[in-house]
């Protein structure tokens, strides 16, 4: 008898589930009814980190699957993470099926098997292997355990190609690699069933050749609006004056001169190895994590460093400043150490976990809320990785404020272009076009995060960041001499609302401050005239109080108050703008429409563009050349300057 076919799971209509589990389910559903064929096997399912993509892997055999499930992660913690919600043997009453209500009688999971594999030459434990393999109904593993060459663990040594019904793929990402590749080919499943947040890689290698995929898609966009997830919120190191000397010439740049003479990637990297424009991230987390802490005291940092050395450096710097931090790394010669030190942060036995292609996905940690960034990205699945560890809403949350990710970095860490993929949510397919047309020096993603898709054999290669970082040694980079903040600016939120959102929970916090205040001296007020304490006392705790108070709220507005300054100053400056434009065609007598600017005026005409948006676009690239900055990062100065070439461009065109 077929457990999945036989068996009575509570899916359709179960309130326990997400309304995205049970759309991804019926899209599966629906499509292997209407391309039952083998050719047609495989399909992609697209969800976010923390929308319940493991809960979904749970329920998709049901109806679906004729025979046992394959399921396959990339590396040991996202098996260890996938298996704690499988897991029906040593801990049923909180796997998946049974907490959910799909399965309401224990003794009715399915046989969940967690294959690692058997000491080589024993052939007593390879007979208990296969005899484990038959019994079960779930085998999870990870890809190492599939295809290795080291014969112990090699499963497709020890089943045949027909064993498996259903293969389901977990970071399906990763498949593109020839190692998967070949597992795919191995077993003649009849459904493979891929899932995955980030539908694309860095090296441009396709995931499906299937045209209908996604068969579903559910965007963060989505994830955030439906309440699942945190929002993102974004805030950025903005430098003043920034000096750097060069390690091999002794050359001294200032930041202009180093973008003329130099490069971008070379400034990149210069601010991400620099202790000083480190320190600012790290004062500027140390200031969020105490402003989120006064409602949930767990909330956790996680900061993502270039390499071991950077790691320790930024360790030492974070412990400096008050808070305990410790680290993990795939270069670590002791997993051991890397899984006590994950446990202990875990348990809240520090502020910080600092990572070196650690926790790019798999790691489920919903206490962290802040995303600490001090190293260059160049492509957007690593980054989307690390933010996506912030993503988990924090269940037993005390306040709306508490369910925000805050990610900090520096603005000449060059993230801003993947901060605009990031939020835009594009498709599928716009995003690997994207990828391939813009991101030119781009690595293999998997190493990046830490995983190998070769062969074990030879010892794994230390791989720090990304390739081109790798291949320019930090003599040749630069050192930062001068340094000043203007301190944060850039705000901004993944969804259109949140960070107004952001600031409305920070108000909702203050006003609690006020009024817990207000409860707190009526206390103590009364204690005195009791003669309890006497008027004196009462009096001094009272003014104790108001200044502790006066220091939270102070501490709550900073970030709104600088944000709420910009966006009036932009909002005004875009009010002023479009009046002086609607004056210029009322003036000229031109009709917005008309074409008359952009022929006259522009040799290389651009034929859907007409008056109007020449015209705008011609004074936005006049303004950018004077300020070499968008109009969301202009300071109030900049606005003057802007409004006065404004005035001198329009009066040019009316005269001529």
């Amino acid at each position: 008898m077929v457990f999945f076919e036989a068996g009575s799971a509570n899916i359709i209509g179960n309130s326990k589930l997400y309304q995205a589990q049970l759309d991804a389910y019926n899209a599966v559903t629906r499509y292997y009814e209407q391309f039952p064929e083998f050719e047609k096997r495989e399909v992609l399912v697209v969800m976010p980190t923390g929308s319940g993509k493991t809960g979904l892997m749970s329920i998709l055999p049901f109806t679906n699957c004729k025979g046992k499930v394959l399921l396959i992660t990339p590396g040991k913690v996202v098996r260890r993470t996938v298996f704690e919600e499988f897991d029906t043997l040593f801990n049923p009453q909180n796997s998946f099926l049974y907490k959910h209500n799909v399965i309401l009688k224990a003794v009715d999971l399915p046989k969940t098997l967690l294959y690692q594999g058997f000491r080589k030459d024993s052939e007593q434990e390879k007979a208990i292997a296969i005899s484990k393999l038959k019994e079960a109904d779930i085998v999870i593993t990870n890809i190492h355990r599939i295809n290795s060459s080291g014969e112990e663990v090699n499963l497709m040594n020890l089943v045949d190609q027909g064993f498996f019904d259903m293969i389901i793929i977990d970071e399906a990402h990763h498949v593109a690699a020839p190692m998967w590749q070949e597992a795919i080919a191995y077993f003649k499943a009849s459904k493979v069933i891929k899932l995955t947040a980030t539908p694309f890689r860095a090296d441009k290698l396709e995931i499906t050749s299937n045209p209908l995929d996604p068969i579903y898609e559910y965007t963060l966009g989505e994830a955030i609006k439906d309440g699942l997830l945190k929002d993102v919120i974004k805030e950025v190191e903005i430098p003043g004056e920034l000096e750097f000397i060069h390690n091999e010439t002794g050359q001294r740049l200032t930041l202009e001169e180093a973008k003329q003479k130099l490069n971008n990637d070379w400034i990149n990297k210069s601010v991400a190895l620099s202790e000083v424009c480190s320190k600012q991230i790290i004062e500027q987390t140390k200031q969020v994590l105490m402003d989120k802490r006064k409602s949930y005291p767990n909330h956790r940092v996680l900061a993502i460093t270039c390499n071991d050395e950077h790691a320790q450096s930024i360790c030492k710097w974070f412990n400096d400043a008050g808070m305990s931090a410790t680290y993990v790394s795939t270069n670590s010669n002791n997993e051991r150490e890397n899984e006590v030190r994950l446990s202990d942060f875990a348990q809240g036995k520090y502020d910080v976990m600092v990572s070196i292609q650690m926790l790019g996905e798999g790691y489920n940690n919903p206490d962290i809320s802040i995303i600490s960034i001090f190293r260059p990205f160049k492509s957007l699945t690593p980054y989307a990785q690390a933010i996506g560890r912030g993503l988990r809403k924090i269940p037993n949350a005390n306040s709306d404020l508490d369910n925000f990710c805050n990610v900090i970095y520096h603005k000449e860490l060059g993230l801003e272009k993947l901060w605009d993929y990031y939020k835009q949510q594009k498709s599928f397919s716009e995003v690997i076009k994207s990828q391939r047309e813009s991101l030119s020096e781009q690595i293999n993603m998997l190493e990046e995060l830490g995983f190998v898709e070769s062969r074990p054999g030879k010892k794994k290669p230390k791989v720090d960041i990304e390739e081109d970082v790798l291949v320019i040694a930090p003599q040749q980079l630069g050192s930062v001499t001068k340094y000043s903040s203007k301190g944060i600016g850039n705000e901004d939120s993944f969804s259109p609302d949140g960070f107004d959102r952001y600031l409305a929970a920070k108000k909702a916090a203050n006003d609690a401050v006020v009024s817990n205040l207000k409860a707190e001296n009526e206390r103590i007020k009364q204690l005195g005239e009791a003669g309890v304490i006497s008027k004196e006392e009462a009096q001094a705790l009272i003014e104790l109080k108001e200044t502790q108070a006066n220091e939270t709220i102070k501490l709550n507005i900073s970030d709104g108050e600088d944000y709420l300054k910009a966006q009036g100053l932009r909002k005004e400056y875009i009010t002023w703008l479009n009046l002086k434009i609607e004056d210029f065609f009322v003036q000229s007598k031109l009709d917005k429409k008309g074409m008359e600017l952009p022929i006259r005026y522009d040799f290389q005409l651009d034929s859907d563009v007409d008056n109007i948006g020449w015209l705008t676009r011609n004074i936005h690239q006049s303004i950018y050349q004077v300020l070499k900055k968008r109009v969301g990062e202009f300071s109030t100065s900049d606005y003057g300057v802007a409004k006065k070439i404004v005035v001198e461009k329009l009066e040019f065109y009316l005269k001529d």
